[in-house]
């Protein structure tokens, strides 16, 4: 989850300065929508999610406890525990007995093409019980599930740009080698109203997308 090597904190020039990111690729990264959408658009097809990891983490436990065999957790452990508990410090603030959702995912058409990638790191006990219950036990999308139970959040852009693809360049149909530079951005989703941070999403795109 580190961060793009691109520009983020500075206004898309008139025309492309950045080599391989064009308009639609920048609408896409800087854009404050669900990605589920955005890619609904220019794909024409329903976006879904293949989860690769998911994760309930308690805070109260401590890195020590997350060893992949540990029977008080299910699912399935990310790549980089170390990299989700530093995301989680710098930006969530998570309190000792907060729990946290860690997701990797992939964003797939109905024809089974992978269009994007994801990691996010979540704090499920700042959600109503109902809904954290929901993403803690389901793998549906974060983003739609908020939508509909009216949980209201806004995304502040972290960073947006070009970042090697590293792992998910072999879900990634045209990434190729982990070394090549793909569209990513970085942003939090903060609670309104109070603006309470609520997760931290990571989200890399298949170059062929756009």
């Amino acid at each position: 989850m580190t961060a793009p090597t691109a520009r983020a904190d500075h206004a898309a020039p008139a025309t492309d300065a950045i080599p391989g990111l064009g308009r639609v690729a920048q609408l896409v990264l800087r854009g404050d929508g669900l990605t589920t959408t955005s890619l609904e658009v220019l794909t024409g097809s329903p976006i879904t999610v293949r989860v690769l990891a998911h994760w309930v983490w308690d805070m109260a436990d401590g890195l020590e406890a997350l060893a992949p065999a540990d029977p008080a957790y299910t699912g399935i452990v990310p790549h980089d525990v170390g990299e989700c508990a530093r995301v989680a410090h710098h930006h969530l603030d998570p309190g000792d007995h907060e729990r946290l959702l860690v997701r990797e995912i992939l964003l797939v058409d109905e024809a089974g093409t992978v269009h994007g990638a994801s990691a996010v790191v979540a704090v499920l006990d700042r959600l109503p019980p109902g809904v954290a219950r929901r993403l803690a036990t389901t793998d549906e999308p974060i983003g739609r599930t908020l939508r509909a139970h009216s949980v209201s959040v806004t995304r502040v852009l972290l960073r947006w740009g070009l970042r090697p693809a590293g792992e998910r360049a072999r879900h990634l149909p045209t990434a190729g080698s982990p070394s090549r530079r793909v569209p990513a951005r970085d942003y939090v989703m903060r609670l309104v109203p109070g603006g309470a941070p609520l997760a931290v999403f990571t989200e890399w795109f298949d170059p062929g997308l756009f």
